[in-house]
């Protein structure tokens, strides 16, 4: 019987203890107390999380706690021409070596939080699509790692997954309607409606960077024409400085780079050193990621949009007509009653988002802040 059984057992045959109950009354009160307190002790017993942040280069293994701790972690590049059997026989090997460092056993771990881009089915928790980490799709990520440890294991797309995150630890915390937006090599979101996260029928909700803001537009990686990143990405950034420079824009900082060693970090780098082409490539990409916001504000009236990964490390130059897209699109209303800022969980929010994957699945109340709105 599960402790809630038992507590409203009780509670059904005892009297108020505090309002002249009888003895047995006042016993099985108290009984009910030490289950309450035995449960919460149980859990804390189990004061380990490992969370894994799979993204389109690299591979973050962490060891936490419930309280959002990340105390250890490996990374490793996970490669675009690597094999999934390969990166999950790595993923296991860096989990080993974390609990060893520790001396812990599996019995100490509350569970294993997989975090992976791309849309995850919600019931047998494989990826069906990753546009940009393609050999994931299909494999069987939850069954291999639960055997190999026999710990509680869940898979969850990383938006979602860092959606999760902001919700027990970071600025999402009591907030009842917003959304995590991630802008790195791909764009991604997760959408927290009335304190839950929305998954959609097949688990594809959220998939914001496939929004298509231009018809025939630049093609994305999948397939489609016109999606929000092939123009907003780190990516995208990157494709629009070399289209600028193939098309003969002058520009000192490329001078003499070979087109393929355009990346959207070097971009930005050129841009905070004044390089003309690079800032007109941030501007253009956050005009079209402003359009992308409006739309979500426009359709969903969320309180706030959180946002996160590797552009927004550096918004010289992109926070300013993001926001002025945002202004000029949005419907006033919506716009004025939400709140747009940048995540203060850092790099380790697929981390955290990964941790906090396994609290919301064995124990959704834990840490996750009263709702405020």
């Amino acid at each position: 019987m599960q402790y809630g059984q038992v507590a409203q057992s009780v509670e059904q045959r005892t009297e108020n203890p505090c309002v002249g109950g009888s003895i047995p009354s006042l016993a099985n009160f108290l009984f009910s107390v030490l289950c309450s307190l035995f449960f919460v002790f149980c859990f804390h017993m189990k004061h380990w999380i490992v969370g894994i942040d799979i993204g389109g280069t690299k591979i973050a293994v962490s060891l936490g706690t419930p309280e959002g701790k990340v105390l250890d972690k490996t990374v490793f590049s996970s490669g675009k021409t690597k094999k999934a059997s390969e990166l999950i026989s790595q993923i296991q090997s860096s989990i080993s070596e974390l609990l060893s460092a520790r001396a812990l056993k599996k019995q100490d771990v509350l569970g294993i939080g997989v975090a992976v881009p791309g849309a995850i089915d919600p019931r047998q928790e494989i990826v069906l699509k990753s546009p940009n980490s393609p050999y994931w799709e299909n494999f069987p990520i939850k069954p291999v790692l639960m055997r190999k440890f026999r710990v509680p294991t869940f898979v969850e797309n990383d938006a979602n997954a860092a959606a999760l995150g902001e919700r027990y630890f970071g600025l999402g915390r009591g907030i009842n309607h917003f959304l995590y937006i991630t802008v790195s090599t791909g764009i991604g979101s997760g959408i927290v409606v009335n304190g839950s996260l929305v998954r959609g029928e097949k688990g594809t909700a959220g998939e914001i960077g496939h929004m298509t803001v231009m018809r025939n537009g630049f093609k994305c990686h999948c397939g489609k024409r016109g999606c929000l990143e092939a123009y907003s990405s780190g990516t995208a950034i990157a494709s629009h400085t070399r289209r600028a420079l193939q098309g003969g824009a002058k520009s000192r900082y490329f001078k003499g780079m070979k087109l393929n060693q355009v990346t959207g970090q070097l971009v930005g780098q050129a841009a905070n050193a004044g390089d003309r082409v690079a800032i007109q490539a941030r501007r253009l990409a956050a005009d079209f990621l402003g359009i992308g916001l409006a739309n979500v504000i426009n359709l969903l009236n969320p309180k706030r949009i959180i946002l996160g990964g590797g552009v927004m490390e550096n918004t010289n130059h992109f926070w300013v007509p993001m926001m002025k897209a945002v202004r000029r699109e949005a419907w006033p209303m919506a716009f004025r009653s939400c709140e747009i800022v940048r995540s203060r969980l850092g790099k380790n929010v697929g981390d955290l988002g990964a941790m906090a994957l396994v609290l919301e699945r064995r124990h959704p109340s834990h840490g996750a802040g009263e709702n405020l709105d």
